[in-house]
């Protein structure tokens, strides 16, 4: 009986010891994350809705995350001396004059001002669709260009944000 008694009492103060570990681990695991995050920000191509896709929209298109703003995809490259953002989502029309506003973006007025083009290929990213609608955008020559773009049917936007 003393046996039995030992052994539980040892096996339980282990289990919580062990349990203590797991959590200062994950939790170690989290806060190194999310400062990796900072330096070298995460965007999850071909998941929707993700925490890392939520938090990539409200930074590049500097507005809150309504509860109409649904299926956000990121796509993300730094590598070289330029950026490229690619950002698809489906909203209302009063998020989209939110952004607009925001961004201080105009409608363009050329067929020719289609943004960057590409080689990466996205089942989210409708190019066919994106060529068929007008953009509004802002941005300076040689410097930056950032470009939206909202079927008002489907209620899809696209942004796209570069440097050159």
């Amino acid at each position: 009986m003393l046996l039995i008694f030992t052994f539980s009492i040892a096996f339980f103060s282990c289990d919580r010891l062990k349990k203590k570990g797991e959590n200062v681990i994950t939790k170690a695991k989290d806060g190194a994350s999310k400062q990796l995050d900072k330096v070298f920000p995460t965007y999850d191509s071909y998941k929707p809705d993700t925490d890392h896709n939520k938090k990539r929209f409200k930074e590049h298109l500097q507005v809150e995350l309504t509860s109409d703003v649904k299926n956000i995809y990121s796509y993300g490259d730094y590598l070289g001396i330029n950026y490229k953002v690619l950002i698809a989502f489906t909203c209302n029309k009063k998020t989209i004059n939110s952004i607009i506003d925001i961004k201080k973006m105009q409608e363009t007025t050329s067929k020719d001002d289609d943004g960057l083009l590409f080689l990466d290929e996205f089942k989210w990213w409708n190019k066919d669709k994106i060529e068929l609608l007008t953009p509004y955008k802002i941005g300076k020559e040689g410097k930056y260009w950032q470009y939206l773009w909202y079927d008002r049917k489907t209620k899809q936007a696209f942004y796209e944000e570069y440097n050159l």
